[in-house]
């Protein structure tokens, strides 16, 4: 799902939501009713139908609009639109009998677009420590050590606790190990001895990122940005030399096996790993 909402799929889904939200109004306070009624049934009043094709259509012009780029506002407006019809029909004067629950699935269903709006401070503050790292962080390519499931999962997709050897590429700042969790694509799982382009901010080494599998196009289409992609790509390491690849990623595996399973300390995998990176003997 695209994270920056394009402004016509947006636009889209959001008056989807508001055709969603009439529907769900309407077929809430017309209640139980067939079209044609057989006897004993309740027949529908004229219109209704059009009130039915509202929410099914808005729907689905709303669920286009999300694969479209619309993206969470376009996600977010399903359920509002549902949320709102039915807490309106819960407050209308002609409201049926026992319908105090319309406010209770009316919220419910609010729930979702109103977690969206409280997160959105969070999410911008994310955006702009990312976008300050890329313009102004120092460039470095990152190693992974070992990767670890949290058992947690977002969209189907895993949440990983993933060590990192840093090595910035000024050839001057000594390079160190550090630990980032974050959600993966569970199609592009990452392995132990992938290499990430890494930006960090030289005067707090703390806060730093990596470009996961799924950035790595866009940022090598930037010239400024293309020469970090293409050192993590192709395995680099810059003024650090080292055995082959191949040969790095398969010992890599094989010590974190052996951390895993017991058969080595932290602290004697922590050594054999950096001497390896630094292409010593382990």
């Amino acid at each position: 799902m695209n994270t920056r909402p394009r402004l016509l799929p947006s636009f889209v889904g959001i008056v989807a939501g508001y055709y969603v939200h009439l529907g769900i109004y309407h077929m809430m306070l017309t209640g139980s009713c067939s079209t044609p009624a057989a006897l004993g049934e309740t027949p529908c009043p004229p219109g209704t139908g059009k009130y039915f094709a509202y929410v099914f259509v808005g729907i689905l012009v709303a669920m286009g609009s999300i694969f479209a780029g619309g993206s969470w506002l376009a996600f977010g407006a399903i359920f509002a639109g549902v949320g709102a019809g039915a807490i309106r029909a819960g407050l209308a004067e002609n409201a049926p009998d026992g319908s105090g629950w319309y406010w209770w699935f009316g919220g419910i269903f609010l729930l979702t677009p109103l977690t969206m709006l409280v997160s959105l401070p969070f999410v911008g503050l994310k955006r702009l420590r990312a976008t300050r790292l890329l313009s102004q962080g120092q460039e470095a390519i990152g190693t992974v050590l070992s990767i670890e499931d949290t058992g947690v999962t977002v969209n189907q997709n895993p949440r990983v606790r993933m060590r990192f050897r840093i090595e910035p590429n000024d050839g001057i700042t000594p390079p160190w190990e550090a630990v980032k969790t974050a959600t993966v694509s569970r199609v592009q799982l990452p392995r132990v001895g992938d290499r990430y382009p890494v930006w960090f901010d030289p005067s707090n080494r703390d806060q730093w990122m990596f470009a996961r599998d799924d950035a790595l196009e866009a940022l090598k289409a930037q010239p400024s940005l293309r020469k970090i992609v293409e050192l993590a790509k192709q395995g680099a390491r810059p003024g650090i030399p080292g055995p082959p690849p191949d040969t790095v990623v398969q010992e890599l595996n094989r010590l974190n096996e052996l951390h895993l399973t017991g058969k080595i300390t932290p602290e004697e995998f922590a050594s054999r790993t950096a001497a390896l990176l630094r292409g010593t003997p382990a």
